[in-house]
């Protein structure tokens, strides 16, 4: 189980970055990029809790 989290982790890691890059920089409003918003916000709460579990697991 563990292995499985820190393999979400690490994909989560990869998606955050690949969501970067489909940030409109020109234009940063929510309307052009809520796609992209959410996605981040997404893997990054993925990353907090898998880190979180992986912590906890090795107490």
């Amino acid at each position: 189980m563990n292995k499985a989290r820190s393999a979400i982790t690490i994909i989560s890691v990869i998606l955050l970055i690949a969501w970067l890059f489909k940030i409109d920089y020109n234009d940063l409003s929510y309307k052009n990029n809520s796609t992209a918003y959410l996605g981040i916000l997404i893997m990054i709460l993925l990353i907090i809790f898998g880190v979180k579990q992986i912590a906890k697991n090795k107490k």
